[in-house]
C-alpha cells in the first residue's frame, strides 16, 4: 500500500530556506505513522506545505508517490487549511482513500466526519491506520475498525475508540528519514518520552484527550527505551548537536526523571561532543526540585520551558485551574538558575476574565532577573477544552479560523480586555518586560514583526521580500544606525 502523508505548517520569520527551519519541529504523529506504516510493509512518502499556494507542491507529491491512502493531519486551526488540500487531491485522485487525525478530528469527529474524508481517525492511531491499510490492501471495503469512523455514501459509521496505548516501547521508533527533504537544519532534534497530561488546565486540549478512550492516559516510555531512540538517532544523523525531550512535564513521574536523567549523564560522559538537552517542567505548588535540576545540569539539560500562562494568581486559579502561587514560580526559577539551568518562560494574553490590571502582573513577573527569556501567544479557545465551553457559556463567539494566526490575532472580543488594546500590549511585551533597558529602534523592529505575524497576506509578501535580500538590507541599515548613534552617545559621555 502506498501511503501519502500530508503536513502542513504556518509561516515563519525569518523563513528557513525549505517548509521546517529544524527536526524539532516535526509531527510525532505522522512520524509514528509512518514507522507503523512502515513495519507493516506499506511505502510512505511525505509532503510539507506552507500555508498560501499548494496545488504545484501536491501535484509533485501525488506524481511520485501514487497514493491509494492518503493521511493528513490537523489540530484546529489548521483544519480550514488541511480540508482544502484534501478537496484538491480528491479530485487529482479519486480513488485514493482519504484519512485524517489529529487533535480536532479526535475532539470534534461530528463536525469532520463529511466530504472529502473516508475515514476519521478519532484517537491514537498506530494500530488503527494499519488495520486500515491492511483492509484497503486486501481490496476491501473498510469497516468495523475500532479507532474510525467511516463515511460514504451510506452514510456514517461510528466504530469505538481503541484504548490509549498502553505499551509506547512496543511502538516502532518514529521515522525521521521522510522528514529530511523538508527540513532545513539537521543538528536540532526532539524525542517523545511520554504520553498524556494528568493535569486540568483549563486552556490544554490534553484534559478533553483523556476523556475520549479508556485505559491509563498518562505513560512514560523505558528509560532505556528513550536512550535506544537517542543512540539511534545520533547514528542517523551525526551532525546532531542538541535534543529536546518533549512531554508535557517531565515530573509527572519523578522516579523515572531521576532515573533517566543519570542515563543521560552516563550517555554524554560516553560522548567525544556531549549533547545539549531540553525539557518542559511545570511548577508544583509548595514544591521545589533543586536535587532535580542539579541532575538535569550534570546531565547536559542547559533550559527548561516552564509556562507562567498569567502573572495573575487569580486568573491562574479561578479560570486557567492553574494553583501554584507567584512565589511558587519564582522560587522555581531561582532553583533551575542555581542549578545552571535557564529558564524560559511562556505566557498568554487575552484570557477569558482577564483584564489590562492582570496582564500587568505577567509582565510584573517576568521582569524577574531569573528567567532568561519571555515568550508570550494571544489566548484562543481550542475546540473541546473547557476554556471553549466557557467562551460559548458566556455568548463570546470564538471565530472558526480561516488562517494561522491565531496566536498573533485578537478575535474573542472580550468586554473586559478589548482586542486593541490586547494586540497593543502583546506587541509590546518584550518591551514592557525590559523596561528602560529596551531600545527605539528595536521595539520598533520587533513591534513590526510582530504585525506581520498577525497578518498571513503580510508574511506572505514579507517572505518574497526576504528573498530578495532588501528586508536584511533594511535590517543591516537600522544596526548601523544603532550602532552609530551609541557611539555618539558614547563620545558625549567621554568627553
Amino acid at each position: 500500500m502506498r501511503v501519502l502523508h500530508v503536513y502542513t505548517v504556518s509561516e515563519s520569520l525569518p523563513a528557513p530556506s525549505k517548509p521546517i527551519a529544524e527536526f524539532i519541529e516535526i509531527s510525532f504523529s505522522v512520524a509514528y505513522l509512518a514507522a507503523a506504516l512502515e513495519r507493516a510493509g506499506h511505502e510512505n512518502s511525505l509532503v510539507v506545505l506552507r500555508h498560501g499556494r499548494f496545488k504545484s507542491e501536491v501535484d509533485a507529491a501525488i506524481e511520485r508517490s501514487r497514493p491509494e491512502l492518503i493521511c493528513f493531519t490537523a489540530v484546529a486551526t489548521e483544519y480550514p487549511f488541511v480540508e482544502k488540500i484534501a478537496g484538491y487531491t480528491r479530485q487529482r485522485c479519486p480513488d485514493a482513500y482519504h484519512a485524517v487525525g489529529g487533535t480536532h478530528p479526535i475532539l470534534c469527529p461530528g463536525e469532520v466526519c463529511a466530504e472529502p474524508w473516508d475515514a476519521v481517525c478519532i484517537g491514537e492511531g498506530e494500530a488503527a491506520v494499519v488495520e486500515l491499510a491492511a483492509a484497503l490492501d486486501r481490496g476491501e471495503r473498510p469497516a468495523g475498525i475500532a479507532g474510525w469512523w467511516f463515511h460514504d455514501a451510506a452514510g456514517i459509521e461510528r466504530n469505538p475508540a481503541r484504548h490509549f496505548e498502553q505499551e509506547l516501547d512496543s511502538l516502532a521508533f518514529p521515522d525521521r528519514s521522510l522528514w529530511r527533504e523538508w527540513i532545513a537544519d539537521a543538528r536540532k532534534h526532539t524525542i517523545l518520552i511520554a504520553r498524556g497530561c494528568p493535569f486540568p488546565c483549563t486552556y490544554c486540549s490534553n484534559h478533553a484527550l483523556s476523556q475520549t478512550a479508556e485505559g491509563k492516559f498518562v505513560r512514560f516510555r523505558a528509560v532505556e527505551c528513550v536512550v535506544a531512540e537517542l543512540e539511534r538517532l545520533c547514528e542517523e544523523f551525526p551532525e546532531a548537536t542538541y535534543c529536546y525531550f518533549e512531554v508535557e512535564t517531565i515530573t509527572s513521574n519523578r522516579k523515572w526523571a531521576f532515573e533517566f536523567a543519570q542515563r543521560l549523564e552516563e550517555f554524554n560522559a560516553g560522548r567525544a561532543a556531549p549533547l545539549e538537552f531540553a525539557t518542559n517542567f511545570r511548577v508544583h505548588p509548595g514544591k521545589r526540585f533543586p536535587d532535580f535540576f542539579a541532575a538535569l545540569a550534570r546531565a547536559g539539560f542547559s533550559y527548561l520551558r516552564i509556562g507562567i500562562e498569567s502573572g495573575s494568581e487569580r486568573i491562574r486559579r479561578e479560570v486557567l485551574k492553574r494553583y501554584e502561587s507567584n512565589q511558587d514560580l519564582l522560587e522555581t526559577f531561582e532553583d533551575a538558575r542555581n542549578a545552571g539551568l535557564s529558564v524560559y518562560a511562556y505566557n498568554l494574553i487575552g484570557i477569558p476574565g482577564e483584564t489590562p490590571e492582570d496582564f500587568m502582573e505577567t509582565v510584573e513577573i517576568n521582569r524577574s532577573s531569573v528567567i532568561a527569556r519571555s515568550y508570550i501567544g494571544i489566548f484562543y479557545p481550542y475546540p473541546g477544552t473547557e476554556l471553549a465551553q466557557v467562551c460559548e457559556e458566556r455568548g463570546i463567539v470564538v471565530p472558526r479560523l480561516e488562517d494561522c494566526a491565531e496566536r498573533f490575532r485578537a478575535r474573542l472580543g472580550l468586554p473586559e480586555f478589548p482586542d486593541r488594546q490586547v494586540e497593543r500590549l502583546f506587541r509590546d511585551f518584550s518591551f514592557l518586560v525590559a523596561g528602560e533597558r529596551a531600545g527605539l529602534f528595536e521595539r520598533a523592529d520587533a513591534f513590526l514583526w510582530q504585525t506581520i505575524r498577525g497578518y498571513p497576506a503580510l508574511e506572505r509578501i514579507a517572505r518574497r521580500l526576504r528573498g530578495t535580500g532588501l528586508l536584511s538590507g533594511l535590517r543591516r541599515v537600522g544596526a548601523g544606525l544603532r550602532a552609530r548613534i551609541a557611539g555618539l552617545g558614547s563620545s558625549e559621555s567621554g568627553a
